[in-house]
């Protein structure tokens, strides 16, 4: 055994009877057992997991604020909160209900003079307002600019700009709630290789930070569908908000360059820093081989050349787990199961393009949900983002009077698979075949969907513990933006249709 000399005040304290963890931090590691090192506190994308497409990203002092595209669901605009960037709490929802005129894409969420704004496109730029993002806010402003992929920005003067796509800018009213004269281009975009395989060209997602004597503008190319290179970011900066714009050598930022990367499409996204000073880009991508999860949000950290241009060092290492930006440990998202005891709904659901957000009464155990349309897929249904390639998911559902109460999973009105309890039968099917039919004489049904990595069994039980199968082995993978457009996810959902209303309990996903 190694010789130990004990200094003569730890002696005297262990003499005195001083406390063993007083002592021990004063003993060399020779004596026991050598002190463990503290893992360091770890993230791995995805930031957000599910179809949290289009983010964008804001931080006023020690928080962070998100959120992204809604599409067509209710409520809209769902506004996040993190102290650590990696773990958040949604605090508002912008948009109570759907609006008929267009879906929401690409928001744009800022702050100026303490006040908050949110611009986004839906059939032209809109914008709302609120004191605080956790609200309430304003209802929406149109602004009269008929474009897409709004970014705010202001200039040294004070004046403030609105980018769009295209490399276009148009200015603002100093409110920021109307705008000024007639937009304009005022950057063309960097030219990828003629030999990159994309989408197109698409210069979409201008998004734009200051820092030092530069305004950076990061813009989406390549277009968001497509192969699974097609998205990419790019960098420009001008010393003014007006340009002209220089690219970075650097160029891009990030991209898929293979089809083996975990990750599919990266890009659309927004720079942003701690309070420390580190930096980060939030932007999304697809997982490979399941675009019919949709775009899930990611996050890496950002280096800066000496010369002043943002670099991402991971590339496709953006899959592994690295250093937690804030030293927190990522913890897993705010559950998709619902027992449905809150008094409102939980921020994890969404109803496609509904103008009545009063269908869904839930509490005491129950969501009840009011008829409408004639089958599940024109019912305007309750939907929540799969997570995982794989999952199970169930749900109680009992129909009263002449309601068909079903679970399914859901595209658009045009593309969806569900399973119906109504009217004494039992039914799977979908827009154009029925998959299933039979006598179900019980009042209510608990039904069940496992997605085995885009291969659906659909199953019933009476009782929640024997099942039988309706559908042993559908193919979902088709239900992608490649193959049928609306760059939509495949959904959970919850539906009533045809009359009376339908009454569901217990709701639970799991991860297989």
């Amino acid at each position: 055994m190694n010789d130990v000399k004990l200094s003569r005040r730890a002696l005297l304290q262990l003499a005195a009877g001083a406390s063993t963890t007083m002592l021990a931090s004063r003993l060399p590691a020779a004596w026991g057992r050598a002190p463990r090192e503290r893992k360091a506190a770890q993230f791995q994308n995805p930031l957000f997991a599910g179809d949290y497409a289009d983010p964008t990203i804001l931080r006023v002092g020690e928080d962070f604020y998100f959120t992204n595209t809604c599409y067509r669901y209710a409520p809209g605009l769902v506004v996040w909160r993190s102290r650590d960037l990696v773990n958040w709490t949604p605090i508002s929802k912008v948009l109570n209900h759907s609006y008929e005129r267009a879906e929401v894409w690409a928001p744009d969420l800022v702050e100026h003079k303490g006040h908050y704004y949110i611009y986004f496109p839906m059939g032209g730029i809109f914008v709302v307002h609120a004191e605080h993002p956790s609200g309430p806010w304003s209802e929406p402003i149109e602004l009269k600019v008929d474009d897409i992929d709004p970014g705010h920005v202001v200039g040294p003067d004070g004046t403030r700009y609105l980018y769009t796509a295209g490399g276009h800018m148009v200015e603002l009213s100093a409110d920021g709630l109307s705008a000024v004269g007639e937009k304009k281009q005022v950057y063309q975009g960097w030219q990828f290789p003629a030999d990159w395989k994309t989408e197109g060209f698409w210069l979409e997602s201008p998004k734009l930070t200051r820092r030092g004597d530069f305004y950076y503008l990061i813009c989406a190319e390549g277009g968001t569908s497509g192969p699974p290179t097609s998205h990419m970011s790019v960098v420009a900066r001008s010393r003014s908000p007006l340009g002209p714009w220089e690219n970075s050598p650097h160029n891009p930022l990030i991209h898929t360059y293979s089809e083996d990367e975990t990750w599919w499409s990266v890009g659309h996204g927004t720079l942003v820093d701690t309070p420390d000073g580190r930096w980060y880009f939030v932007y999304h991508g697809y997982r490979n081989g399941f675009k019919s999860l949709g775009r899930h949000t990611l996050l890496e950290p950002i280096e800066w050349t000496d010369d002043g241009w943002p670099r991402a060092p991971l590339g496709a290492r953006r899959d592994q787990p690295m250093p937690a930006p804030m030293g927190v440990a990522q913890k897993p998202m705010i559950p998709l199961s619902d027992d449905f005891r809150a008094p409102t709904l939980q921020p994890t659901w969404g109803a496609w393009s509904e103008a009545d957000m009063s269908r869904f009464q839930t509490g005491h155990g129950a969501l009840t949900v009011r008829a409408k349309g004639d089958t599940p897929g024109h019912s305007s249904p309750l939907a929540v983002m799969a997570r995982d390639v794989s999952y199970e998911v169930q749900v109680v559902a009992s129909p009263k009077g002449g309601c068909g109460a079903a679970l399914g999973l859901f595209y658009n009105p045009d593309h969806w698979l569900f399973a119906e309890l109504g009217s004494g039968r039992l039914r799977a099917y979908g827009p154009k075949e029925t998959l299933a039919d039979r006598d179900w004489t019980a009042r209510a049904a608990h039904l069940k969907i496992v997605n085995s990595r885009n291969r659906v069994e659909i199953l019933a039980s009476g009782d929640g513990r024997q099942w039988q199968s309706l559908v042993k082995d559908f193919d979902a993978s088709g239900f992608n933006t490649n193959t049928l457009g609306g760059f939509q996810a495949l959904r959970i959902a919850l539906a009533a249709s045809a009359t009376d209303e339908a009454r569901f309990t217990d709701f639970r996903y799991r991860a297989l």
